[in-house]
């Protein structure tokens, strides 16, 4: 009973192997068309990821040429807006910066190195400047407190974010009023 059991395994086997051949033989070209596309994608997807980490890795070093007065390396760094930017925002070049958020934050910057209440009031009230707002709100928050005007400190503490922590600090501002 063992050789018969083996012939037939051996005999339905080769059965599947002819219907493989057959099948091959069938569809071959579709087939190296299909192993040659995933082929050439894979090799496609490497050259290109490989091309974006040489621009990354010559902006990084321009960045830092150009930081270092490189006039070469900055005519280089123009070429990528968003290091450029960055390279303006370092050099203090406030003007020229296209970037939105980096103004935004450049403005946010002076603004509390000024502290005055005026240049806190502009921050907040340039429609361009959408980011930190709630910090500006809190430093008005102290000001209008040491001038004593705790309405309008209570109208800066309304429109911080309710999710915002200076939200719960502000609180504290307002109602045990200690102020520095």
């Amino acid at each position: 009973m063992g050789i018969k059991e083996e012939l037939k395994q051996d005999e339905e086997l080769l059965v599947k192997v002819f219907k493989l051949e057959k099948f091959i033989n069938k569809y071959k070209k579709p087939i190296i068309i299909i192993v040659a596309l995933i082929f050439l994608s894979i090799i496609g997807y490497k050259v290109y990821d490989y091309i974006q980490t040489q621009k990354i890795i010559n902006s990084n070093n321009a960045l830092n040429k150009a930081l270092n007065n490189d006039k070469n390396a900055l005519n280089e760094l123009k070429k990528d807006k968003k290091l450029y930017n960055l390279y303006l925002l370092n050099k203090g070049k406030f003007s020229e910066i296209d970037l939105k958020e980096l103004k935004a934050i450049k403005a946010y910057e002076l603004a509390m190195q000024k502290g005055d209440k005026k240049s806190l009031e502009n921050y907040l009230l340039n429609p361009e400047y959408k980011i930190l707002k709630n910090p500006v709100r809190f430093a008005l928050m102290r000001i209008y407190l040491k001038e004593n005007n705790r309405q309008k400190a209570k109208i800066l503490y309304d429109e911080i974010d309710s999710n915002s922590k200076f939200k719960q600090l502000g609180l504290y501002l307002l109602h045990y009023g200690i102020v520095k």
